[in-house]
């Protein structure tokens, strides 16, 4: 690695991004279809389900800042950050396949085991994905670095979401098809999505060996000095405003991907076969503007961008809600449109992290990546752990039952606003937050050269 760029080889790249196609499965694959699976299958409320996810949510969301103290004041000789992607990876796909086991028990019994199995998961989750990311911000050091490094670990990131989302949804609809339970299927994909995450993260955390400084924490840093530095993380106005961004867009995924699904089969009559289209749909979109995104983003304000295109989407969905979806090819235009915000957002949003951390070190001296990432990481998981909790309310107040060959009007309206009214407001609202950061690519420039002399 350059010293002085901080770029890396395109080998090392490459092997830095393939860790996100772990991540995306992992994580979208349990945003879909979690809701979904204990509603249809495993015999939970509607109510219980919201609850269950809220709560786990929530969790994870408290061990963020812990997670993120941990990575800035680690004194591990292999590195503050590798040592725990690599023990977080077992147990993160592990969990997976046994959250999408279905037990024969009392109702009791069912809401404690998934209960805890999602405990397990977002913990595992947390402890890969503040790390990963973190590590992301030190082995790129220039804006036109990291963007480049953004566009290729966005591919594999879309590959993941291929895995969870397309491939997931038509080998459930096949195995059904040729008479398996869908429990059975869905436990059968679950154990190919382990494989794919354990293998994924683990493949990146033996390329970048030797990528991670082998820095280590000043003596004064513990856990009393880092959380003094919280508060003045939490006066960084650019970075305020990401995390209110990051939470209304965080509020959207969970109610458009958990909602996906019910949309398909309970309001088009559709099967999860038929869903894998909009899956796929929503990949090759957000693979093919990859390079654009890419040429925009080194030429173009990323800010600017994320304003454009969250914005073109959230108003595209609040359409919706009042023009409907008639068809399955309505259907997949809809998630194409969509998916131009969700691709700008995954393509743009750990660089304009990378940007709040920069500004902060530039006023204050020290670099605190672990903190910055954690809280951006708990604001994100809180906005899901409120949706989550909605979305079932909502569900159960509008007597929504999976039993039911036909759901009631109550059911379907509720379906219908949390697949597109209520995520459409919440993406809009959050280009609205990201359109008043003051860090502009010309601001960047400025902070990145006073950086680069005192770290000549």
């Amino acid at each position: 690695m350059s010293k002085d760029t901080g770029s890396l080889p395109l080998g090392k790249l490459i092997g830095y991004s393939i860790g996100a196609c772990g991540d995306y499965t992992a994580y979208g694959f349990i945003y879909s279809f979690l809701s979904f699976y204990l509603t249809t299958i495993a015999g939970i409320s509607p109510a219980m389900s919201g609850v269950i996810i809220s709560i786990a949510i929530a969790w994870d969301a408290v061990t963020d800042p812990i997670c993120g103290i941990t990575v800035d004041i680690s004194r591990c000789k292999y590195g503050r950050r590798r040592p725990m992607i690599l023990a977080s990876s077992i147990p993160l796909g592990v969990s997976i396949v046994l959250l999408f086991t279905k037990i024969d028990a009392s109702v009791t019994v069912k809401n404690i085991y998934y209960l805890v199995l999602v405990l397990v998961f977002w913990t595992a989750y947390t402890w890969f994905n503040i790390p990963y990311y973190s590590l992301g911000s030190i082995i790129c050091r220039t804006d036109d670095d990291r963007t480049k490094l953004a566009g290729i670990r966005q591919v594999f990131s879309f590959i993941g979401n291929f895995f969870c989302g397309t491939v997931v949804t038509f080998m459930v609809g096949k195995l059904v098809a040729a008479g398996i339970s869908e429990a059975s299927a869905w436990n059968t994909a679950a154990i190919f999505l382990c494989v794919i995450v354990i293998a994924t993260i683990l493949l990146s955390w033996r390329i970048t060996r030797g990528c991670e400084p082998m820095d280590t924490a000043p003596e004064s840093e513990s856990f009393r000095t880092l959380f003094s530095q919280i508060g003045q993380v939490m006066k960084n106005k650019p970075y305020i405003l990401l995390i209110c961004a990051a939470l209304c867009f965080n509020v959207y995924t969970a109610f458009y991907n958990a909602n996906l699904m019910y949309y398909v089969i309970y309001r088009m009559g559709l099967t999860e076969t038929s869903a894998s289209a909009l899956f796929l749909s929503n990949t090759v979109v957000s693979i093919v503007t990859i390079p654009l995104f890419v040429k925009l983003g080194l030429s173009w304000d990323k800010k600017k961008l994320y304003v454009a295109c969250l914005g073109l989407s959230g108003a595209v969905m609040v359409a919706t809600r009042f023009i409907g979806l008639g068809s399955l090819t309505a259907a997949i235009l809809y998630a194409v449109l969509v998916a131009i915000g969700t691709a700008c957002y995954w393509m743009f949003i750990f660089n304009l992290v990378y940007d709040c951390i920069d500004y902060d070190e530039a006023k204050t001296g020290v670099r605190k990546d672990g903190v910055h990432m954690s809280f951006y990481s708990f604001l994100l998981k809180l906005g899901g752990a409120v949706a989550s909790l909605v979305m079932g309310l909502m569900l159960q107040h509008s007597g929504f039952d999976a039993e039911a060959a036909v759901q009631t009007q109550s059911a379907l309206s509720s379906i219908d606003n949390m697949f597109t009214l209520l995520p459409g407001i919440f993406m809009i609202i959050s280009a609205i937050a990201m359109s008043s950061s003051p860090l502009s690519k010309e601001k960047m420039a400025e902070i990145c050269t006073i950086l680069e002399e005192r770290r000549k």
